[in-house]
């Protein structure tokens, strides 16, 4: 604890601490309480200088001990002093339970407006062993017309639409007899799809596309209807539903009237020194066992145009797998 005094007043100027009094009273052989809060007060730390001693303490020795007055008791009746002198070191004694305690209770605060960052959050950062989110997935065909484009390439047309009522008008104004109900062209998917999907090093890019791809077949043609048979690089190498090491060789085509769809590359992408890739005579053989068995194949490739092989131009229809491929390009490129 410090004390402070003004220049002019009499008094000691500075500051002074308990030390400072310790050490007077050392060296004024103090020993008794008075004699402490009489220098106390004189250095400036609280309390008033005590006046001349009174009747009986100049009769006081050093060595002789201070008597100390008997204690009266406390009138509970009698109200507290209004201003009671300050302790030596100015704290007052009271009892606790005239003390006050003053509890601090939190204002209203005002509404903040929401603020709304103009970018969004960073993703939280993933932890040791926990496996990175897929990012999301964009499929090569637009999903707003995926169904249409493949409901294009592997319909077939069959004359199983409406009565083809101007045909019937006409045979029977030439008097010939209707041996069979004329009926207008429909396309129709039930002679099943057969799907060759690509599990090559060079497909692994697509997978995701693949399988959305066998999904949307399988809601247009039925999952009875769909069959889906993989295989590496060509069929003619094994191909099979399940396991590679369940994977059937030669390959086998649907039975007659199937349409076939084929998810590959054929033999155009991947990296440059593929000992695996496959030959123009590998696919040549497998188009040709299916045309053979009654089945027209088509393939969607995932590569330009300009990367297609060239025999592979006039081997059997291509479809760009591409966003910008429209119902009239895959039917123009189907005929």
């Amino acid at each position: 604890m410090t004390g402070e005094v003004r220049p002019g007043d009499g008094r000691l100027t500075g500051e002074v601490w308990l030390g400072d009094v310790a050490r007077a009273a050392r060296a004024l052989g103090t020993r008794s309480p008075e004699d402490y809060a009489r220098i106390a007060a004189l250095l400036g730390m609280g309390g008033t200088p005590a006046g001349p001693p009174g009747p009986g303490e100049a009769d006081l020795t050093p060595d002789e001990p201070a008597r100390q007055a008997p204690a009266r008791p406390e009138d509970p009746a009698r109200p507290p002093a209004e201003n009671p002198d300050p302790g030596v070191f100015g704290r007052r004694d009271e009892p606790a339970e005239h003390a006050t305690v003053t509890v601090l209770v939190p204002g209203d605060e005002p509404h903040r407006p929401h603020h709304s960052w103009g970018t969004p959050s960073l993703p939280r950062p993933r932890g040791r062993g926990e496996a990175a989110p897929k990012p999301p997935h964009l499929p090569l065909l637009a999903p707003r017309s995926t169904a249409a484009l493949l409901t294009s390439v592997l319909s077939r047309i069959a004359p199983e639409g409406e009565l083809d009522v101007d045909r019937a008008t006409e045979e029977l104004a030439h008097a010939r007899p209707l041996t069979a109900i004329p009926r207008l062209p429909l396309a129709t998917l039930r002679h099943g799809v057969q799907i060759l999907a690509d599990t090559s090093r060079a497909m692994e890019p697509f997978a995701r596309d693949v399988e959305d791809v066998i999904g949307h077949v399988r809601a247009l043609a039925g999952v009875a209807g769909t069959q889906v048979l993989r295989f590496a690089d060509v069929p003619t190498r094994g191909a099979g539903e399940r396991a590679r090491a369940t994977w059937r060789r030669p390959y086998l085509p649907p039975r007659p009237g199937a349409r076939v769809l084929i998810l590959s590359d054929l033999g155009a992408g991947g990296p440059a020194l593929n000992p695996w890739r496959a030959t123009e005579q590998e696919w040549r053989a497998t188009v040709g066992a299916i045309r053979r068995r009654g089945c027209a194949p088509v393939a969607l490739v995932p590569l330009p145009e300009r990367h297609w092989p060239r025999w592979a131009r006039t081997l059997l229809p291509l479809v760009v797998w591409d966003r910008g491929t429209t119902v009239g390009k895959a039917l123009g490129a189907r005929h």
